[in-house]
């Protein structure tokens, strides 16, 4: 087949897309830019609409160096009206209602400002808050600040490494803080990845195959990028187009602001992150390629056409397959020049372009796969696997557009844990696929055994370990678990009879520690059903305590009770429980802490001396000094008393 280069000159860069009104909600004037919401740092590590596992990222990440502690500041006039805890996502979280009518959340803290938890110790939740349990309080007041106001401090709780995760919402709808002087002035370039060009249909070819190509890009000059093989694409059906593109940003990736597709100078389809409807969270599918975007941004694969059902705002077009391209809208031998333009933040834009050309190949000697389909959005759908020990419930918008499906048991899998017992056959449920709105229910039957009390529903992963699937529920007269699921692999249900481990965590090095900062952690582990979060049994010299565990290591905080701080020697005993309800051995850790240093001030005896001096034996300064001792010389000594210094008082509190 004949392929040839076709040579133009690449447009001059488009203007770049003003922020308008409808970037704010109805009505909303942004008087004065939002005050950074870090103190110290200026790094941007997430964007607004990046690609999560399964959702949308609502929000805006910020640096915080990796640090613990760094002060978190509110980035508006307002007040603070609510706190929560969600230890499996956000962590400690707060919420600022601004006097301007937006509201921020504030995430993955480390503690809030005293004046909040002030507040906190009011509500009727206080007891969750002391215990470290997941909460959502409404301030009995709220709490006003200023902007620029210390509101909280950075952490690590929740899910994901030290940062701030910052939303900026009203009425269900969230908007990218970038349109609120939150963005970088002075960012990296974008980077245009791969083009990724897909069949639409089983008779579809590109470059002679039915099959979907990934090309990367290179770039030429100034933020301008080609294919790095042949521009011309040759296309003979309808396509569709990915572009897999980032924003740097130090060593992180971000998402870009908008991305559009055009055919000359018309606009065929695209896309600006502005704001995103809260009832839109998990359709994130609809704009990334679930099948190869991450969340680390290597890569973001964004689809330049419309998906069947896609209804979010910020869309070029809502038009069924608007954006595909069509060789039966093209003319034979007359190239058509696409051109992908991005913009991000700071102003940054970068342009790429290739050619696409319409086949005149004959392919009907090309045997293709048809396409089937055996689940649909809007249509429930039943099935079971061939030996009925499994059942695949689809709702009515199960998924987001239409899949196939299949369940297979494969017999040649058997998981050798030790501790663990099989109890089912490991059933695949796949193709991999992960577009995903409701999701479906997972239904396995078990024979009756005595391990049933200790079992449940785990994940086979890749690298041939298991894990406890969250949220199912077994019953009793069906002899079944059951669990809705968001994700296609391998399943099985195992008996959990391998007790955790709890040890000293590596941080309880030493048995002396000042009584400063001081913090008691230990460390516990499971393989098979996990740790429970309130599974402990711990006692500080006899005392029942309280622990807080953290799931991404598996440190566990002992908090209560306050003895365990005072100056003193101390004796911690402490076990823990894993799902099953299997217990660990106990672990024992004796620990001093060091009275605080008693600083005694010298008494100090101020001695005046007045000499009287005999008018008839007179003597010289000189015989005077050295005779110091002489009955003539009289010493009148003025004694200071000195108060005694009142004692410090211990405190108790962390």
């Amino acid at each position: 087949m004949l392929r040839f280069f076709v040579l133009v000159l690449i447009p001059s860069f488009f203007t770049l897309f003003a922020i308008s009104s409808s970037d704010y909600p109805p009505g909303f004037v942004l008087k004065n830019p939002y005050v950074w919401p870090v103190k110290g740092f200026d790094s941007i590590t997430g964007a607004f609409g990046e690609f999560q596992t399964g959702h949308f990222h609502m929000g805006q990440d910020f640096s915080t160096g990796g640090k613990i502690g760094v002060p978190i500041l509110a980035v508006a006039k307002g007040k603070v009206t609510r706190v929560q805890r969600r230890w499996t996502s956000i962590g400690y979280a707060l919420f600022l209602q601004h006097d301007d009518g937006m509201t921020s959340r504030y995430g993955h803290l480390h503690k809030f400002a005293p004046k909040v938890v002030k507040q906190i110790l009011k509500s009727k939740q206080a007891r969750r808050f002391k215990d470290r349990t997941d909460f959502d309080i409404a301030l009995p007041e709220p709490v006003d600040v200023e902007a620029g106001e210390t509101i909280a401090f950075s952490g690590d709780t929740g899910v994901g490494p030290p940062h701030l995760h910052f939303e900026l919402f009203k009425d269900n709808v969230y908007y990218n803080p970038m349109h609120f002087g939150l963005g970088y002035n002075a960012a990296e370039p974008i980077v245009f990845n791969t083009l990724r060009i897909t069949p639409q249909t089983p008779r579809t070819f590109i470059n002679g195959r039915n099959e979907t190509i990934e090309i990367p890009f290179y770039e030429t000059s100034g933020n301008r990028f080609e294919l790095s093989e042949s521009p011309t694409l040759f296309i003979q059906g309808k396509v569709g187009i990915q572009i897999a593109i980032h924003q740097k940003s130090n060593n992180n990736r971000l998402g870009i602001f908008t991305l559009d597709m055009l055919i000359g100078d018309n606009v065929l389809q695209g896309f600006q992150l502005s704001k995103i409807l809260k009832e839109h969270t998990r359709k994130n599918v609809l704009l990334y390629d679930s099948s190869v975007s991450k969340p680390n941004g290597n890569p973001f694969s964004y689809y330049l056409h419309t998906r069947d059902g896609n209804d979010l705002l910020g869309m070029r077009s809502n038009g069924r397959e608007q954006g595909l391209l069509d060789s039966e809208q093209m003319k034979m031998g007359e190239p058509k020049e696409v051109t992908i333009r991005a913009t991000g933040m700071g102003g940054q834009m970068s342009l790429a372009s290739f050619y696409v050309l319409k086949d005149q190949g004959d392919y009907s000697h090309i045997v293709t796969k048809e396409w089937k389909y055996n689940v649909y959005y809007d249509r429930y759908t039943t099935f079971k696997s061939k030996d009925t020990k499994v059942e695949l419930f689809f709702p009515v918008n199960a998924v987001y557009s239409k899949a196939f499906f299949e369940i297979e048991a494969q017999e040649h899998i058997k998981i050798n844990t030790q501790g663990l017992n099989q109890l089912s056959s490991v059933y695949k449920i796949g193709p991999d696929f992960k577009d995903f709105n409701l999701g479906y229910d997972l239904y396995v039957k078990v024979p009756k055994t005595k391990d049933i009390n200790s079992a449940d529903l785990y994940e086979v992963l890749p690298d041939g370990n298991v894990k406890k699937i969250n949220g199912s529920s077994f019953s009793s007269w069906g002899h079944f678990f059951k669990v809705r699921l968001r994700k296609t692999g391998l399943f099985v249900v195992l008996s959990d009879q391998t007790p955790p481990n709890i040890y000293l965590h590596e941080l309880m090095n030493k048995s002396v520690y000042p009584r400063e900062d001081f913090a008691l952690y230990l460390k516990a582990v499971d393989i098979g059903s996990g740790i429970m979060p309130d599974g402990f049994d711990i006692t500080v010299d006899g005392i029942p305590g309280k622990a807080e565990f953290f799931p991404k290591d598996g440190r566990l905080e002992i908090f209560e009770p306050e003895i365990l701080y005072e100056p003193g020697k101390h004796t911690v005993l402490a076990s823990v429980r894993d799902f099953a309800g299997n217990w660990s051995s106990t672990v024992r850790y004796d620990y001093e802490i060091q009275a605080p240093p008693v600083v005694e001030e010298k008494k100090k005896i101020v001695t005046e001396t007045t000499v009287v001096e005999n008018p008839k034996e007179k003597k010289s300064t000189k015989e005077t000094k050295s005779k110091q001792s002489s009955p003539k010389v009289q010493k009148v000594v003025k004694p200071i008393t000195i108060a005694p210094k009142a004692k410090d008082k211990k405190s108790t509190s962390r």
